[in-house]
């Protein structure tokens, strides 16, 4: 997979760090921090149906290429408007610091 041109990462998404706050019942609630915005190119990797509590659901998975940062987990999302990606691996592609491909699960 060859790197993008900068000029392909068109997309405005906003990086969000998991964050886990301990409730009442000793369960702990996530919730989302937002941790800084990105250029994004997206390309689809693949898409399945499975059947879940006996309905049919639709997984997509992308490959998300955005500027090399060292923050970036899969513990982490990314977010444009209603679409969020959970990000799943990171992967240095040249391990030159340029770039990074985030693979991603749409979550719904």
């Amino acid at each position: 997979m060859s790197a993008p041109s900068i000029g392909e990462m068109r997309l405005r998404m906003s990086l969000e760090a998991a964050v886990d706050t301990p409730d009442d019942s000793g369960a702990m609630t996530r919730s989302y921090v937002p941790v800084g915005d990105l250029w994004v190119m997206l390309s689809p990797l693949s898409a399945d149906a499975q059947f879940v509590a006996e309905r049919q659901e639709q997984a997509v998975e992308w490959i998300a290429h955005i500027r090399w940062r060292s923050d970036v987990t899969n513990e982490m999302r990314l977010v444009a408007g209603a679409r969020r990606l959970r990000v799943k691996s990171v992967h240095d592609p040249d391990g030159r610091r340029r770039f990074l491909l985030c693979r991603c699960e749409d979550i719904e």
